[in-house]
């Protein structure tokens, strides 16, 4: 079992957050235009009498009966020469296999922004003349046997079994009393008092001071209940300082379930021992019991954290939350942070901005060794979402922080999986 620190110094915590829903683009409504009706009109000419038509009629007669001899003769010539051409005309045999007018189901292009990898939406292009044999293109065989999703990873030796700490304590470092570590933590005062026997609630307390703010109950609950986005938290435990991170949260923020808080402990950790130098900064989590934690709309179950990207810096420049771009952002050591989330086996799934997803997307396919067929299942870029199926998926508003998403261990029945 853990016993950790944590240092989270509450004058100097920043809440930082912003978890939006994802936009969808309405499709326009094409609109038909309306035909209008234009009936014809015989005009006759009613000047003449019963008489004179009568007798125009009667006159008419007879040269239609001299004419109707030729026309019948010509009409039998013409059936004899239909029914002789039927005759000599090739037998019906079975359609070939191939249909040129026939239309092609449209594979995805990677480098084709817009295209939806998603299974309920089968795009069909139009119908296109078939190429000569040497015009075909192979296609390339990683994008051809490409899967819509990463494959399920185990979790890793490190990370497989991360004990839930016993306590978690807090470090005084500007002076303060146990009441105001509290307040800090939304613990109740006769709480407080039972963690810390002999402390003094309103007594000033020096720098240095650890107090205890978490110690692990006798049945050792700790469970997500419901969606990220409509649950709740039952035993929840603050996050504890340590190796490779940098807490910035307010610490009433700071809670999640014991598997969420042991398995980043252990992959924070294991970032350091990595030798990665710039820490990660962590930020909102969820809150003692979760619920509903403004202003976000999601970490109200206990398995969300806000983290940072990696971040170049210049020399002396302090750490804090920043919007990425192309010249701040780490790429490779945001990927190797990624990849060692992955590589854990307990996250479900990472947000992160599309703007964001684009910088990370062109600097693998340049210098990372990734192949667009791989990055088709580790994120939704370039194809318009969502894509449930890709691991790193876009929500708007997520380029100064990097969402994550714990997944839902089997034996917590009332947790729901795969909800944004």
């Amino acid at each position: 079992m853990n016993d950790s620190d944590d240092q989270i110094e509450a004058e100097d915590d920043v809440e930082r957050s912003a978890d939006a829903g994802p936009d969808e683009d309405d499709p326009e409504a094409e609109r038909e235009g309306e035909g209008e009706d234009h009936p014809g009109a015989d005009e006759t000419d009613e000047d003449g009498s019963d008489e004179e038509h009568e007798a125009a009629a009667s006159e008419a007669a007879p040269a239609r009966r001299r004419s109707l001899g030729p026309t019948l003769f010509v009409l039998g010539a013409g059936l004899w020469v239909v029914a002789g051409a039927l005759r000599c005309s090739a037998p019906k045999g079975p359609t070939a296999a191939i249909d040129v007018d026939a239309p092609e189901v449209a594979v995805a292009d990677d480098e084709a922004p817009g295209d939806d990898d998603d299974d309920d939406h089968v795009a069909v292009a139009p119908p296109a003349p078939v190429p000569a044999a040497d015009d075909v293109s192979p296609i390339p065989e990683e994008e051809e046997d490409a899967e819509d999703e990463l494959a399920p990873v185990a979790p890793a030796d490190w990370a497989a079994g991360a004990p839930a700490p016993d306590t978690v304590t807090y470090t005084i470092r500007r002076g303060g009393s146990a009441k105001n570590v509290a307040n800090l933590f939304k613990i109740f005062h006769h709480e407080m008092t039972e963690l810390n026997p002999g402390v003094d609630l309103d007594a000033e307390l020096a720098p240095g001071t650890s107090l205890v703010v978490y110690r692990r109950p006798s049945d050792g609950v700790s469970e997500s209940v419901g969606a990220p986005s409509a649950g709740s938290l039952v035993g929840g435990v603050p996050m504890m300082s340590g190796r490779g991170r940098e807490l910035k949260m307010i610490p009433w923020k700071s809670y999640a379930t014991a598997h969420t808080v042991s398995t980043l402990d252990k992959i924070l950790d294991q970032w350091a021992a990595r030798g990665h130098a710039q820490p990660v900064l962590v930020g909102n989590m969820s809150a003692r019991d979760g619920g509903r934690l403004e202003p976000h709309s999601t970490h109200q179950s206990g398995r969300d954290v806000d983290i940072s990207y990696i971040q170049r810096l210049p020399k002396g420049e302090e750490l804090n939350w920043r919007e990425m771009t192309q010249d701040n952002l780490d790429a490779a050591e945001t990927w190797a942070l990624l990849e060692l989330l992955r590589e854990s086996g307990t996250v479900e799934m990472v947000f992160i901005d599309r703007a964001v997803q684009k910088l990370l997307y062109d600097w693998a396919v340049e210098k990372g060794g990734k192949s667009k067929g791989q990055l088709k299942r580790w994120m939704e870029y370039p194809r318009n979402g969502p894509v449930t199926s890709a691991f790193i998926q876009h929500v708007p508003g997520h380029v100064d922080h990097i969402h994550v998403r714990f997944d839902c261990p089997k034996s917590q029945a009332r947790c729901i999986s795969k909800s944004r």
